[in-house]
């Protein structure tokens, strides 16, 4: 789907849409106001679309260690990690092991940097001295990824690549006997989801920084919408138009609005 295409489309979901029926608190303050409209019908639009599929059970957010300036790289990072969780968690591709990835590319704010060393004049000392020329330069990518339920047997009778990961990962060859009721194993999953990424994804730093993971049951929310609709309208918060969603949406990797 070309850029042209999707923008089509996406323009064809916003104007589809009268209202906003998934924000539980909207904010007053902006209600009525234009781009507010829009990036709310965006966000319903999309949550429509994961209600009919795979909704969003985790929100990781990747930060480079480095200034990454190249959108085709982060498009090129996101691919793998998909390759890397696909691997881990379903290597021979079951349908009912299916895991859903959609990424979000995201710019850090803009910052101000020394670029050239100067001599200025004091004209009240009459004598030189040196400060620096500035310039604005655009913030960094980093990136936010929801990813979709992962089944409970792949965690308790899983492939080998599990099996081995709960090994090092717990040290005793098992799945902790304190992790094996329901809230438990939400925490084996999202361990072993930043195990996978980070021992397969070399673009991710060991630094804690690098990786976070949050999920959807934990979730307080966000800008009026709750649990798993929260973290999709986190991720949309940049989204006003469809110009932005398809700079943010990565589209060759991701699957909620490519159906």
């Amino acid at each position: 789907m070309t850029s042209t295409t999707s923008k089509t489309k996406y323009r064809e979901w916003i104007r589809s849409r009268y209202g906003s029926i998934h924000q539980s608190e909207p904010n007053p303050r902006h209600k009525n106001k234009r781009w507010k409209i829009n990036q709310n019908h965006i966000r319903d639009t999309m949550i429509d679309e994961y209600s009919r599929g795979f909704r969003p059970e985790y929100l990781i957010t990747r930060v480079y260690h480095y200034d990454q300036q190249s959108r085709d790289k982060v498009v090129e990072d996101n691919k793998r990690m998909n390759n890397v969780v696909n691997d881990f968690f379903n290597p021979r591709g079951k349908s009912d092991y299916h895991i859903s990835l959609d990424h979000f590319v995201e710019r850090h704010k803009d910052k101000l940097v020394k670029k050239e060393r100067i001599q200025v004049k004091d004209t009240i000392l009459d004598d030189y001295e040196f400060d620096w020329r500035m310039e604005v330069r655009k913030g960094g990518f980093h990136i936010h990824t929801l990813i979709s339920e992962i089944s409970d047997e792949v965690v308790l009778t899983g492939p080998k690549k599990v099996r081995d990961a709960i090994d090092r990962i717990y040290g005793i060859g098992e799945i902790p006997l304190s992790l094996r009721d329901d809230e438990g194993l939400v925490r084996v999953k999202t361990d072993l989801l930043e195990h996978s990424i980070r021992n397969r994804c070399d673009f991710v730093s060991n630094s804690n920084q690098s990786i976070d993971i949050q999920i959807a049951s934990e979730y307080s929310g966000y800008d009026g919408y709750k649990g798993w609709k929260g973290m999709v309208a986190y991720v949309t918060k940049n989204m006003y138009n469809v110009d932005n969603m398809v700079e943010i949406y990565d589209k060759d990797n991701s699957q909620v609005l490519n159906i």
